[in-house]
């Protein structure tokens, strides 16, 4: 792979939603990608969705735009500017939420249309078609209409004909509204218009108007979403609201520690992400729940969590994570299962590891204390699988599996035997098993190191049994068992399969690479390690990262898989691939800064598409990537800039990590390069933390020289140096050259 480490949205899905909302907003409003307006997604089935209320903009014209763009105001401000061309205007909507000190919700579309100098003059206006099924939008008359309504079918009353085309109407406020109010136009006044296309709509349009060559038309667009009063909303107003909304995203603090590196499409994307995860995070029963998105994932899923609370920490959210640890225990069940979706066998490891990884974040052992019962009870359900297994194939007569049937979830659906399970609990028995050893629970640590190793080899044992080799010879473990099926989705699909929908090599890898790292299941040198990783290397082509590893088994990336495959480089030793699959990554993300979860791949002009968007486990991850270059936890060893990018090693440059959290506390750096590669690198540990690590590592590029508080610091052949459990140390030097 030859990746440019350059930012530049190459890979933008083509189908693109994006958040306007406040944090913890319950109004989740959304963007397309052509500047219309989303409301009430539905999910009708698995892979079957609509909005309830779609509200498009367009130029009263007979052109189609020749193109369209779309971008933020900047990373922090979530004002959305899209722009359409066309041959004789160009149409800007510049969209964005608004909340007054009454906490009245208001989504604003300030638009202009700029007519071309060489057009002569131009009759046009804003074209709006309002969507929803058995609504008819309108004003109080037929008159041009201030503010509009959504009009139940069953309640709307036809003008009569001769009325509605003989006479002219003034607006009437005193005519009783026959429905909610929706929309208010301002300075211009709105009128019923003909769709632009065959669907049920409310189409309507500003008030046309001759604009010369040169000149520009504005007005302005406004969207109560709770309240449903009229009075002083105008123009004026809304560019008030503009200047507001600005004011709020620019002082809010989105990194409440700082979190700083020197290429500023990295930076932009760090403050947008963590945006991202406050838009779509919601406030329920006093808990905050971090949501994946706003449609298909809006909740806190038990899997998804693990990650989203690490970045909350990264972030500075420490105190929400910890809280958030009451909305996974809302997921506890009488069984002992900790699991959103009860056919979901594995989120009980992975909950028992997110619970343990929260609280060592944190420092917090008398709450891991209080949640032992908890993480008990969930082992005890897991030896029950364990015993489940064993007599549903004993009964058959046939070889013992390793957990039952299951949903395996990451590209393998259905009901059936799986290997993402077993590698997800794999990860959870370790972490419970370090845990209470750390704890001093001497008994509960012999149990639990007699199911994890049991399990463990069991693994390994049905890994060499069922392994099976790529064409050059290189073994990969199968998604499925040998009798589960190769359907991506359908185990017992009675039809001859097609490459679209068939299991492949990469499918599912997501939880070997998590059991990997941040697991520590299987170490670096493990073949079942290197064998992935040259998997994952065959598939990386293309577009950068690994692709049909997920749901779309046909030409398609699932995108922060990406991250998933960077943590196992990272931790094997390749730090330089770890990087090229952040700016990838980063790559796959729409103008806006936001991700679809899954997407076909652009040779392949295909529309296959999963997920919701803005997709925020990938904004968890890219923020998580992000840190772990610069302060990687492995095992007992804490390791400082193992993936130093070489293209961040420029005159000026500042790396900066204050108080990031660890299992060894907290963690604070700052690298500023000079000319001629010179550095200072100044650190800080918290020695008073329970928890010290067994080792400091440094990782420098090969061939760099350094003191330690004016002394020479020895360096290894690969560049690394053990550093002192110090309250704060300070180092300078010269790096050579051969960064990550």
């Amino acid at each position: 792979m030859n990746a440019s480490r350059t930012i530049d949205f190459r890979f933008a899905p083509p189908n693109r939603w994006t958040n306007l909302c406040f944090p913890d907003d319950p109004y989740k409003s959304l963007v397309s990608e052509e500047g219309a307006l989303l409301y009430g997604f539905e999910q009708l089935l698995s892979h079957s969705w609509r909005f309830r209320r779609v509200i498009e903009f367009s130029l009263i014209s007979a052109d189609k735009p020749l193109h369209v763009t779309q971008r933020t105001e900047d990373a922090r401000t979530p004002v959305v500017v899209t722009t359409l061309t066309y041959p004789t205007a160009v149409l800007t909507l510049r969209t964005f939420a608004h909340q007054d000190a009454r906490g009245r919700r208001t989504d604003v579309v300030l638009w202009e249309i700029a007519v071309n100098e060489e057009t002569d003059e131009l009759l046009t206006g804003l074209h709006i078609d309002l969507t929803e099924q058995n609504v008819f939008f309108t004003g109080r008359s037929v008159a041009p209409a201030r503010a509009l309504y959504a009009a139940p079918l069953d309640r709307f009353e036809r003008p009569e004909f001769w009325r509605a085309t003989s006479e002219y109407h003034a607006e009437d406020p005193d005519e009783a509204a026959p429905g909610e109010l929706v929309l208010i136009a301002s300075p211009q006044r709105l009128v019923h218009f003909h769709p632009t296309g065959f669907r049920p709509v409310g189409s309507m349009a500003t008030d046309p108007q001759i604009v010369a060559g040169g000149e520009t038309l504005r007005g302005a667009l406004l969207l109560p979403l709770n309240y449903q009063e009229e009075a002083g909303l105008d123009y004026a107003w809304a560019e008030r609201a503009l200047a507001e909304t600005r004011r709020f995203w620019q002082e809010h603090p989105l990194l409440r520690h700082t979190f700083t590196v020197p290429d500023p499409a990295v930076q932009e994307m760090i403050v947008a992400l963590a945006r991202n995860i406050l838009q779509a995070r919601e406030i329920k029963d006093g808990l905050p729940v971090f949501q994946v998105g706003p449609t298909v994932y809006r909740g806190l899923w038990v899997v998804d969590g693990h990650f989203f609370l690490e970045a909350a920490h990264y972030l500075g959210y420490g105190d929400d994570a910890q809280r958030a640890i009451g909305v996974l225990l809302k997921h506890v069940h009488a069984d002992g299962s900790i699991a959103r979706m009860q056919f979901h066998a594995k989120e009980t490891g992975i909950a028992i590891a997110t619970m343990i990884r929260q609280m060592e974040l944190a420092g917090d052992d008398d709450q891991l204390e209080e949640l032992w019962p908890t993480i008990r009870n969930g082992v005890t359900y897991i030896e029950g699988l364990r015993a489940q297994a064993r007599r549903e194939v004993d009964a058959k007569g046939g070889r013992v599996a390793l957990l039952p049937a299951t949903f395996g979830d990451g590209g393998v659906g259905g009901k059936r035997s799986e290997y993402t399970t077993p590698a997800w609990i794999l990860f959870g028995l370790k972490a419970a098993q370090d845990a209470a050893e750390r704890m001093g629970y001497s008994d509960e640590a012999a149990r639990l190191r007699g199911d994890y190793d049991a399990l463990l080899a069991d693994f390994r044992q049905h890994v060499a049994e069922h392994q099976r080799l790529l064409p050059d010879g290189t073994p990969y473990i199968p998604p499925v068992y040998d009798d589960s099926g190769l359907h991506h989705w359908i185990p017992d699909y009675p039809e001859p399969l097609q490459r679209y929908n068939q299991l492949q090599p990469e499918s599912a890898t997501w939880a070997l690479c998590q059991a990997i790292w941040p697991g520590e299941v299987f170490a670096p040198d493990d073949p079942i390690v290197q064998n992935l990783l040259h998997l994952m290397d065959l598939v990386d082509d293309e577009e950068g990262i690994p692709a049909t590893t997920g749901w779309l088994p046909y030409r398609a990336v699932w995108n922060y898989h990406a991250s998933f495959a960077a943590h196992v480089w990272l931790y094997a030793g390749r730090p330089d691939k770890a990087v090229d699959y952040l700016y990838a990554f980063a790559n796959h993300a729409a103008p806006t800064r936001v991700w679809r979860e899954e997407q076909s791949l652009r040779s392949s002009h295909n529309g296959q598409l999963v997920g919701d968007m803005p997709h925020n486990w990938a904004s968890a991850e890219f923020i998580r990537l992000v840190r772990h270059l610069l302060v990687f936890e492995r095992g007992e060893t804490l390791d400082l800039l193992p993936g130093l990018p070489e293209n961040w090693i420029k005159p000026g440059a500042v790396v900066e990590l204050e108080a990031t959290p660890t299992r060894f506390g907290p963690v604070s750096l700052r690298l500023a390069i000079g000319e001629a590669r010179a550095f200072t690198l100044r650190v800080t540990f918290d020695t008073a933390w329970p928890r010290p690590p067994a080792a400091v590592t440094l990782h420098l590029p090969a061939g760099s020289n350094a003191q330690l508080d004016g002394a020479p610091l020895e360096l290894a052949a690969g560049g690394t140096a053990s550093l002192p459990w110090a309250a704060a140390f300070a180092l300078e030097g010269r790096l050579a050259a051969g960064g990550a």
